[in-house]
């Protein structure tokens, strides 16, 4: 916006290119046309065609800023909404009652393991004698642990 001042002193008073005041003349505009222009409120070339009339390097500052914005900062952003897409999925009721299901399953079929190495005989009851004769042996203290 300097830069602007300085044509203004030269002379005439009009402006290179009448939009350099409406994009460029002020700090809050300049920041409002390069809001515009990352997020596709403005043509890049309508902000940046004034920017021509002072200085080309001032447009080569434009587009790398541009770049940046589109290329660095954007992904960044795109890749934490992703994310966070990800960890809600992982916490989505059914996946949860699925994975529930699934471990309850597992004890069963342990549990119902246990059940059968207690039953001696092969007859689908456990007694008290069968119980006790094996509730001291290491290999059921561990089945039990684990």
């Amino acid at each position: 916006t300097n830069r602007k001042r300085d044509i203004y002193i030269g002379e005439s008073l009009e402006p290179l290119d009448p939009f350099l005041d409406t994009y460029w003349s002020t700090v809050p505009r300049s920041a409002y046309s390069l809001f515009l222009a990352i997020t596709g409120g403005i043509s890049w070339i309508e902000v940046s065609d004034p920017l021509a009339s002072v200085d080309s390097a001032w447009v080569a500052l434009f587009v790398a800023y541009v770049i940046f914005v589109q290329l660095a900062v954007l992904n960044v952003i795109t890749g934490v909404f992703c994310q966070q897409a990800v960890d809600s999925a992982m916490h989505d009721q059914e996946l949860c009652t699925q994975a529930i299901l699934a471990e309850k399953q597992w004890y069963c079929e342990r549990i119902q393991n246990i059940f059968e190495h207690l039953d001696e005989d092969g007859s689908g009851t456990i007694t008290i004698e069968e119980f006790e004769s094996h509730l001291e042996s290491e290999e059921m203290k561990a089945l039990f642990a684990s």
